[in-house]
């Protein structure tokens, strides 16, 4: 039987979908004509998305969202299906930065585990229901390199929003890091759990890729550039096709994967 490559008429919630990965992931969608409900905290953000999103084929629906929340992470996927009749793909890319020191507060350390390791689960068990129904549903979880590399290891210095190292200990996103580590065994598990209903979840790994939450000096750019393999920093864009490839049909027997797209900067 011939897989149905199309996304068409498809539905998708992408957390983040304001700027940077989350922005480049919603407009590859709706242009191959996935209708997508785009979360985020800051409206501003999430009007420049529906302003790139305007000609595409696919509907983009704007929804201001705290993904720490129950109540809210509930109303994402009641627009979902209150504005499109159904889910089909759930995209987890909402992140937040955190200090590159070991002076984390418990407040900062719960905010970070908050919206990037418990809303990605707790999302993916509201969105579920709605999924099971679904002829090719998919959870993609956006990780980065950072689940299997120190952040402080390679690129230290003024690549860290906190600068370099000082009292508070030696630059590295401790709880960042340590989130997309979670996120990526958490992807293993659920791909376990909801696989014989048809649910497949996949993570993608994300290298170095500036983005607006995290600028950086041209020097860093420089320097970073050259311990790649392939000489260059990555686009948001290139995270979204490859979003794109598993939310389709032509990933159908791919479950539990992480995908590594860093010009080779984990090898």
């Amino acid at each position: 039987m011939p897989v149905d490559e199309s996304l068409t008429g498809r539905v998708a919630i992408v957390t983040g979908g304001g700027s940077g990965i989350g922005q480049a992931i919603t407009v590859e969608l709706a242009n191959a004509g996935v209708n997508c409900v785009i979360a985020g905290s800051r409206e501003a953000e999430l009007d420049e998305t529906l302003h790139c999103t305007d000609d595409a084929p696919g509907t983009v629906v704007a929804v201001p969202t705290d993904v720490s929340t129950y109540h809210e992470r509930q109303k994402l996927v009641a627009s979902a299906l209150a504005n499109f009749g159904g889910l089909d793909i759930l995209v987890n890319n909402v992140g937040v930065t955190s200090s590159p020191r070991l002076d984390h507060s418990p407040e900062v350390w719960r905010r970070v585990f908050a919206t990037q390791v418990a809303a990605t689960f707790f999302l993916a068990q509201a969105a579920i229901p709605a999924l099971r129904k679904s002829s090719q549903a998919r959870i993609v979880n956006i990780g980065a390199v950072y689940e299997f590399l120190g952040a402080g290891s390679r690129s230290d210095g003024d690549a860290s929003p906190e600068g370099a190292a000082g009292d508070g200990g030696p630059t590295g996103g401790v709880a960042y890091s340590a989130t997309k580590a979670a996120i990526l065994q958490l992807t293993r598990e659920l791909s376990n759990a909801i696989g014989s209903w048809g649910i497949t979840v996949n993570s993608v790994s994300p290298g170095m890729i500036p983005v607006g939450a995290l600028p950086s000096a041209k020097e860093t750019h420089r320097r970073v550039s050259e311990m790649t393999p392939l000489g260059r920093l990555g686009r948001p864009s290139e995270i979204a096709s490859v979003v794109r490839f598993i939310a389709g049909g032509g990933s159908s027997y791919m479950t539990g994967s992480e995908i590594r797209v860093d010009g080779g900067w984990a090898a």
